[in-house]
């Protein structure tokens, strides 16, 4: 009985860890960006907590005489360190922003190892007492004479409870009560671990024995503070902020004047909509800004339909991947297309969305909203489209890199019509001239025939780019494609002071990229190498931190 309540409890531990694990790296990737180095440091963090808490607990053994006791109060440990952990996250990203800040974009190294501390300041206390558990359990069973099978059966249990945990975390308490709610439930666990491992401490077999000790008070008043820590109600201060914000304390004085109109936790991400003091929308995914309702952004949600739509014939049927504020699959309708499909993947999006479309639209046949990932959408469909337009988040964002590559190009190809296009936004302001190079050259190898249009601000030129590659390299001339959006600007019927002549224009430098591809030094960005998540990574960071260095080396 006691071996059977040893293994439920290591088990439980199991579940708890990955519960917490998740939790951390959900909230700390909205401060720290979701990328593969983010997502990298994070684990590497947690595993150092519990490889340090191991290499303690192996060390103390030999002088401990109740080793479940004190795996007990280790467990307890866990659960009140939780409140150190939840702290961390909750205040600690105003003082990585402003240490990010110092840290200077000129050393990337330095700004890594800025990231593991973060995470290791979080997890570090609570992972390291996680290590300890094991050896000190190995200690408490280590001259029963079955201990090999019976280590063999800890190992399994527990990774048994963490896969469980990983799921349950993932697919229901993530969701449904968020971070906060989460790490309430993994504290929980850890108490039950506590009392479990505790009762077994006494000749007799007794569960309610912890129950008359101090530590089941720490444990309650653990519990209590937790849950009386409110949930975060405004959106997150992290990396995405590092454009707009110059320290923590800009970026508090203009949350102070902001509404949440929309806040749900979902699978993929948190996402908010939140309305500025001057009435701006803005859509939030993580901590990432995806667009908002102002007309400045909204020159770019239109020319990635418009351009498009001019460089066909046929006003059939389009696809939109990404919805975000769902501007650019409004265009295609206003545009008169018959029939427009978006693809997005996280289903929080749709509802979010909907503070910013036109009811006319949101409510229409014409327009239907798939829910599902664009790259299994694109192979699964039978439909063939005109156009088909990609939008897809941050480039850096895992996840989205593969959105970018050449595979999807040509998953995209196989879903146009004969005369269809397919568009590709770049975000320029993020690139340098080799990555524009290289996005040129990665789809050339699909398409023989690629426009590349400059989307041009009154203060920033070739701010962003659309590439077109068409099925027939015969179609529509780019010139009469010019000429087709100027008419339709000309008439106002986008209602937009910045959507002018000169917003799209032919990109100045395409001989440079048709040189380029012949020069073996450039890359392609595909599946096996994807070679712009990682340079858009550090062309934001020294974008963002050193904005005058930045725009000196694109000179």
């Amino acid at each position: 009985m006691k071996t059977r309540l040893l293994l439920i409890a290591y088990a439980l531990s199991g579940t708890a860890a990955l519960i917490y694990e998740l939790s951390w790296m959900r909230e700390l990737s909205a401060m720290l960006g979701a990328t593969a180095y983010a997502g990298g440091i994070m684990l590497g963090a947690f595993m150092t907590g519990l490889g340090l808490g191991a290499l303690i607990g192996t060390i103390i053994t030999g002088n401990v005489k109740r080793p479940l006791m004190l795996a007990s109060r280790v467990e307890l440990a866990i659960a009140v360190l939780s409140i150190v952990a939840f702290l961390g996250i909750r205040y600690l990203p105003g003082y990585y922003f402003n240490w990010m800040r110092s840290t200077g974009a000129s050393n990337p190294s330095s700004f890594l190892a800025l990231q593991f501390a973060t995470c290791f300041l979080v997890m570090a206390l609570p992972t390291t007492a996680m290590g300890m558990t094991y050896p000190l359990i190995m200690r408490a069973v280590g001259r029963d004479s079955s201990i090999g099978s019976l280590s063999a059966k800890l190992y399994a249990v527990n990774t048994v409870g963490a896969i469980i945990g990983s799921l349950i975390a993932t697919f229901s308490f993530l969701p449904l009560v968020g971070v906060k709610g989460s790490l309430v439930i993994a504290a929980i666990l850890s108490v039950l671990v506590a009392i479990l491992l505790r009762s077994l401490t006494t000749p007799r077999l007794d569960v309610l024995a912890l129950f008359k000790t101090p530590e089941i008070l720490v444990a309650g008043i653990t519990l209590i503070i937790l849950i009386a820590i409110p949930a975060r109600a405004d959106s997150p201060l992290g990396l995405g902020q590092a454009f707009y914000y110059l320290s923590a304390q800009d970026f508090e004085r203009a949350a102070a004047g902001r509404t949440t109109l929309f806040d749900q936790e979902g699978l993929y991400s948190r996402v908010q909509v939140i309305k500025d003091s001057d009435g701006t929308r803005r859509l939030y995914n993580g901590a990432l800004d995806e667009g908002t309702d102002n007309d400045f952004d909204r020159v770019t949600t239109a020319m990635i339909a418009a351009v498009p739509a001019f460089s066909v014939e046929n006003t059939g049927e389009a696809l939109v991947v990404g919805l975000g504020t769902g501007f650019t699959s409004e265009t295609y309708f206003d545009l008169g297309f018959e029939q427009t499909t978006t693809v997005e993947i996280n289903p929080q999006v749709l509802p979010a969305s909907s503070f910013f479309l036109d009811q006319d639209f949101a409510g229409s046949d014409r327009w239907t909203v798939v829910v599902d990932d664009a790259r299994a959408f694109i192979l699964t469909s039978p439909d063939l489209y005109d156009c088909i337009s990609s939008e897809p988040s941050w480039p850096w964002s895992s996840g989205v890199a593969a959105l970018f590559t050449e595979e999807f190009m040509m998953a995209a190809k196989t879903r146009l019509k004969p005369e269809g296009v397919y568009c590709q936004w770049l975000p320029n302001y993020l690139l340098r001239s080799e990555d524009v190079e290289m996005m040129y050259k990665t789809m050339r190898q699909v398409y023989d025939r690629v426009d590349v249009w400059a989307i041009n601000f009154s203060n920033v030129k070739n701010a962003e780019l659309l590439l077109v590659g068409f099925n027939d390299r015969n179609s529509v001339d780019q010139e009469i494609i010019k000429k087709r959006l100027d008419d339709l600007i000309d008439t106002g019927q986008f209602n937009n002071e910045f959507i002018v002549t000169d917003c799209i224009t032919p990109y100045s430098e395409v001989l440079r990229l048709e040189a380029a591809l012949a020069d073996s030094a450039v890359p392609i960005n595909t599946d096996d190498h994807s070679t712009l998540e990682y340079r858009v990574f550090w062309n934001f960071v020294r974008r963002a931190l050193d904005p005058l260095a930045w725009e000196s080396s694109q000179r």
